[in-house]
């Protein structure tokens, strides 16, 4: 039984394994597939269809790695041992059984599919395998300027409050100058007013200066106060293109984009609860057991792996059984999507009832190398989604109930369903309409 469920455990695993694989198959392969001879080509395709799940040639995935493993024992006995290893352990042979006593009795898939010319050229491809030519990144990181928008309207403001200081310095130094001549007896030139003079003089005659400032103070004000509010209603709490660096760099862009991972696999809850879940290390796991990107780091794992196995206390190069410590502890991730207490939003009932896609409220996730907030989240923005989208009532079982009450008044212009039935005998209901704008289905 035992044997039974962790052959089964293997299987699950290899299906998760093989989808990233995939994306390093060149590494775990073959370079440079020109310099291969036919056969051994053959045996590289014959490689990529079968094997790629469990092994790799020079890392360690599921299975051991393969490199140089036709210098340790002959053809003819790869060849019974990759057909079926479980007749060739059953028929008493001793190095079948340590093979599979050093891999923690984990059972290899059977091959009887296979023809000897099949395995023969995987045997071959196994010869002629050279390790990938490993290039160096040499590009830096660029280095963040000074210079920025931010940086211009400083230093503007500063330019600014020291116009202001110099004028206020300019004029006191004239006050204190008249007013020394006339401690000393000095006789101050008057000179002829100004046309600036002159028309402060008439205005000042004409209209209150006290009602003249307030007016002015008033204009000031109001512009101060609807600034606040706009401020207050677009800016405070909203947090659009917010993206915080994450302790690991997990790019959705590779994950959902160009492997096509379901975004329900990581957030499995998504369907089934009020929160769509932040997978668990374990999740990670599934696939970056195998997959550690070494061939972009000089053989080393990848950095940001690396941190997954630290969450995890997970050395992958102590033997099975042995490779997972007493000291597992969780990645702080930083949350990004966060209203307010007094608002609630259910993921099942508009991801797994409506059918909403994820990308509706989180933008183009998949190509997103690192996540930040698409939409404002606001009040004026749900309102505005429930009143312009349409419920697909005929197709979703969900809506059963709604969709037999608006067939059954469909003749009833005056029912508050049969007004949902329109000329052409399609049903149009928006989730405004379906009460999707009442204050407790999101304050409660």
């Amino acid at each position: 039984m035992v044997k039974h469920l962790l052959k089964r455990n293997l299987e699950v695993k290899s299906i998760v394994i093989s989808i990233v694989l995939l994306l390093n198959l060149s590494f775990s392969a073959q370079a440079a597939d020109g310099k291969l001879s036919p056969e051994a080509t053959k045996g590289l395709e014959v490689f990529k269809a079968n094997c790629v799940s469990c092994h790799a040639m020079d890392v360690k995935v599921l299975g051991p790695a393969l490199q140089g493993v036709h210098t340790k024992r002959s053809d003819a006995w790869l060849l019974k041992w990759i057909k079926n290893n479980e007749k060739l352990r059953a028929s008493g042979d001793k190095d079948a059984i340590a093979v599979f006593n050093d891999n923690a009795q984990a059972s290899m898939n059977v091959f009887e599919n296979l023809s000897d010319a099949e395995i023969n050229s995987v045997i071959s491809y196994f010869k002629e395998w050279t390790p990938p030519v490993k290039i160096k990144d040499e590009s830096k990181p660029e280095t963040p300027s000074f210079y920025s928008s931010a940086t211009l309207y400083i230093l503007l403001f500063l330019i600014v409050i020291l116009c202001i200081v110099l004028i206020i310095l300019r004029r006191t130094k004239h006050n204190l100058r008249a007013t020394a001549q006339q401690l000393d007896g000095v006789p101050v030139e008057v000179s002829e007013p100004s046309a600036w003079q002159l028309r402060k003089a008439y205005y000042k005659k004409r209209i209150n200066p006290t009602i003249f400032k307030m007016t002015i103070g008033t204009i000031i004000l109001g512009a101060l106060a609807t600034y606040g509010f706009y401020f207050g209603v677009t800016e405070i709490a909203v947090q659009q293109g917010y993206r915080p660096d994450q302790p690991i760099k997990y790019s959705h862009k590779l994950h959902a984009g160009d492997l096509k991972i379901d975004c329900k696999y990581c957030h499995s809850t998504a369907e089934k609860s009020k929160q769509a879940s932040i997978p668990s290390v374990n999740t990670c796991m599934n696939c970056h057991k195998g997959v550690q990107m070494r061939e972009k780091y000089d053989g080393e794992i990848s950095p940001e792996i690396k941190k997954i196995y630290a969450a995890m206390d997970y050395d992958p190069d102590k033997p099975a059984g042995q490779q997972f410590g007493p000291n597992p502890k969780p990645i702080r991730w930083v949350r990004i999507h966060n209203l307010p207490d007094h608002a609630v939003f259910n993921h099942s009932q508009h991801v797994k009832g409506a059918g909403v896609s994820c990308q509706t409220c989180h933008g183009p996730i998949q190509e997103m190398e690192v996540v930040e907030q698409y939409a404002t989240l606001q009040m004026a923005w749900c309102i505005n989604c429930h009143q312009e989208n349409k419920i697909d009532v005929e197709n979703n079982p969900y809506y059963e109930k709604l969709h037999e009450k608006i067939k059954a008044e469909k003749n009833n212009k005056n029912s508050p369903y049969g007004k949902y039935y329109t000329v052409d005998g399609k049903i149009n209901v928006t989730a405004a309409q379906n009460g999707g704008l009442e204050c407790s289905k999101c304050h409660y």
